[in-house]
């Protein structure tokens, strides 16, 4: 699976990312630019969709880089859940007390 990021800049705030309808994004989703150097990510959103391709406005001050990575924010109706592994090699490790 190929990893979403953008791909051109247009202005200060248009871009263009490498997802459009093949990874089920619609306009009007909101996207996460996620910084390479920081922690934080702020918000963008889709404008238009094309098959391989989709133009988005982003929120903010924040610059944006040709190749910053982006996470798709779906919305809720696919009920995506997610399931937190726990190791056995942490209880293991544990001192006991006594």
């Amino acid at each position: 699976m190929k990893q979403v990021e953008i791909i051109r800049i247009l202005d200060d705030s248009s871009f263009i990312i490498n997802a459009g309808t093949n990874k089920d994004i619609e306009s009007g989703y909101f996207i996460d630019v996620l910084k390479r150097d920081k922690s934080y990510n702020y918000i963008a959103k889709v404008e238009e969709v094309y098959p391989e391709l989709s133009l988005c406005k982003r929120y903010g001050e924040q610059r944006l880089f040709y190749g910053d990575i982006v996470r798709v924010r779906y919305p809720d109706e696919y009920d995506i859940t997610t399931k937190v592994i726990k190791s056995n090699t942490t209880k293991k490790r544990r001192k006991k007390r006594g």
